[in-house]
Order: C-alpha cells, then structure tokens, then sequence
C-alpha cells in the first residue's frame, strides 16, 4: 500500500507538471540517506546508534547539497541563460520546499512553546523560520524544527544559483570559489566543522551545491563519463562506490579533513549512479525503492517532529512509572553529552524503539507527501501556468497587428 499510494500520487504528479529530467537511482540514495540522518538524530542507545557509519550519518545530508546541485543544474542551468526567468524557477523551488516546511514550522510551535515558554527566542524562531533565514547565520542555536535549516540554506543557494545561471550563463569557474572556500572556512572557522548547521550552513550547502554542478558540467563535457561499459564493469563501478561511501562515512567521524572532503565522495557517487546501468542501480530501482526516493524530502522534514513527539511520550510514562529512559551519553564523537533514550538499558529494545521511529516517519511521509507536498508543488505550477497564459494573451493584439 506504501508503494501503490506514493507511486500513483508520483506518476500523476509526473503527468501534470513540467518535464524534468530525474536520476531514479539517485532519487533512491537520496532516500537512504534521509533515512540514515533520520537514525543518526533519534538518539537512542541501541546497537544501530552505535554503528560507525550510524554515528557520523549528519554528513549525507551533504549528499542532499552535492545532488540538488546536479540536479537543478541538469534541468535550469540552459533554461535560465536562456531567459526562463529567475523568478518563475525560485517561485517553483518555493512550491517545492514551503508548504511542508510551513506544515512542520507550525507543528513546532506548540512544542517549542510548552518546552521553552513564549518569549522573544520563539518570536525570533518563527519570523526567520517563515523568511527562511534560520540557517544564514542569523539565530544563535536551531530553533523549531531544527533540519529545516538546510532547506532556508539551500533555498539561498537557489537564489544564488538563478542569478549566475541568468547573469554568467553556463561558466563553471563562479562555482569554483565556494569549491574552494568551503572547506577552508568549515575545517578552520566552524566551531563544529562539518556538523555546521545555523551558523555556517550556507557556506556548507553551497559548496556541496557547487560539487554537483561542477559534476553536471563535467558530464555534459566529457561523453566517455556517459559512454556505456560492459555490464559487469557498470556494476563493478557501483558496487565499489557504494561500499566506498560505506567505508568513508564510518571512519570520517576521526577526522575533520575526511570530514570535510566528503561532498568530494558523494560527487563520485552521483557521477557513478548517474550512469543507471548497473545491478545495483536495477535494485536501486525497484518500485520500494523508489517511494522511499519519493518520500526524501518529508522523511528529512518529519524525522524530528516524530522525535520531539517520543521524546515527549517517553518523558511522561518515565514520570508516570518513576523509571529512567533517558541517560546522559554522547553518541556523536567530539560532541558534549545529552539526554538520549536507553529503553531500560537494552540496545535490542532500542534497535525496536529506532526501527519503530523510522517506520513512524515513513507512514506519516506517505500523508504529507499525499496532503502536503504534492497539492502545494502544484498549486504553484498551476499558478505559473496561469501567468504563462495570461501574459501570451496580453501580447497577442501586438502580433496581430
């Protein structure tokens, strides 16, 4: 049913809006990573926690950045340098983004205000948070839902993306500076390196964002990186990258240079993965798979709203039974300890409690993409073919002349 209900609202969305070109295989990693940062935030004691690639899982929200930027490169870089307008793409990125982020900012509230009081941090958090400013270094922690401040950095990288694309047109070398900067300024001036979120998440996003636009050109100017090879040798090509990535995750979290060399790894990926032709993008492919592609963007947004909610469940039946589910432990190398979840001591019964969490967060996923995401997404192509048709018709009397 998970399937039938995200696939059928995918090819009807398909259907109706305008034809991009999608990255299936790449559409499904994205969804594993989704689902890994989900895990890596839930902060519970269980043997899950405890996996190496489980622990530094905050650096595949990177692979978020890397492929948005090939994307959007594959589909507007041309577009845009041919006059489709930079404010017809940023209206449509907005469609894509802020109906489910204004759904879980309001969802937060709530939650913020019975935790920390009304005062003005909770003002403050909700005008950035409805601006999209939060992750553009102006709030001094996360406030509300705290992964949202990758979608107000990216929603910047956008802006900034449509105003090189309309202005510069298809040169990579604008894209060279935050490729170079970036790692400079998150291995010596972020406080938390990689894990940079409300303060230097812009700088974060856009050098991966730059990565996969880098990564577009470099396919579009080299064919042999398109060129099909021997069956064996795609999924060799695969199979390596994948357990490449698997590998480099789990010992980054010992080093702040292979830190922050990782939108580099994940570049490799979506160059590899881009291809399609082999076993293991087959797989990658299967209809499960791609709901769980589809589901990405809610899977990131929801995990810490369904956080917050155990969370909060869990601290009434610990008062209620006067029994302790939460110690202080750090989960994440380098970081001070905090309140995380230990289901009376048991890493199996965590392993439960985490799995429970992320099917929580794929079935509610499945009603804000149904409710949220794809109503609003197309409201907004609706909306701009509205425009579209209005303005044809205004210059129509000209040409009849």
């Amino acid at each position: 049913m998970l399937v039938t209900a995200v696939l059928s609202a995918y090819a009807f969305s398909m259907d109706s809006a305008e034809k991009i070109t999608r990255y299936h295989a790449l559409d499904s990693w994205r969804g594993i990573c989704a689902c890994m940062v989900a895990l890596f935030h839930f902060d519970v004691i269980s043997h899950l926690s405890f996996l190496p690639l489980t622990r530094n899982a905050y650096l595949f929200v990177d692979f978020f950045f890397v492929l948005s930027g090939f994307v959007i490169a594959s589909n507007y870089r041309s577009r845009l340098a041919e006059g489709f307008g930079s404010g017809r793409f940023l209206l449509l990125r907005l469609g894509r983004i802020y109906p489910l982020h204004l759904v879980t900012l309001l969802l937060f509230i709530p939650i913020d205000a019975a935790k920390d009081g009304v005062g003005p941090n909770l003002l403050q958090a909700i005008v950035t948070n409805v601006l999209l400013l939060q992750g553009l270094g102006v709030n001094p922690q996360n406030w509300l839902n705290f992964a949202s401040w990758s979608i107000s950095a990216e929603f910047a990288a956008y802006v900034i993306f449509a105003s090189v694309a309309s202005r510069i047109g298809p040169a990579v070398w604008p894209w060279l500076i935050p490729i170079i900067a970036g790692p400079v300024v998150l291995a010596t001036v972020s406080p938390d390196g990689m894990n940079a979120t409300y303060d230097y998440g812009l700088v974060r996003c856009l050098y991966g964002f730059a990565l996969g636009i880098v990564c577009f050109d470099l396919r579009e100017r080299f064919p042999v990186l398109r060129a099909p090879l021997v069956p064996s040798v795609e999924t060799w090509l695969e199979a390596a990258s994948f357990m490449f990535v698997v590998g480099y995750v789990s010992v980054a979290g010992n080093s702040v240079t292979l830190q922050v060399a990782s939108p580099l790894v994940f570049t490799l990926v979506v160059l590899v993965f881009a291809r399609e032709a082999g076993a293991v993008s087959r797989r990658l492919t299967m209809p499960f798979m791609l709901a769980i592609g589809t589901l990405t963007y809610s899977i990131y947004m929801l995990h810490p709203l369904v956080r917050a909610v155990v969370r909060a469940i869990l601290m009434v039946v610990e008062r209620l039974w006067h029994t302790e589910l939460f110690v202080s432990y750090a989960l994440s190398s380098g970081h001070e300890p905090t309140k995380v979840i230990s289901v009376n001591g048991s890493l199996w019964l965590g392993d439960l409690l985490q799995i429970a969490m992320l099917l929580l967060t794929l079935l509610l996923s499945v009603a804000t993409y149904r409710l949220v995401e794809e109503p609003g997404r197309n409201w907004v192509r609706r909306l701009m073919d509205r425009r579209k048709v209005g303005t044809v018709r205004s210059v129509q009397p000209a040409f009849d002349a």
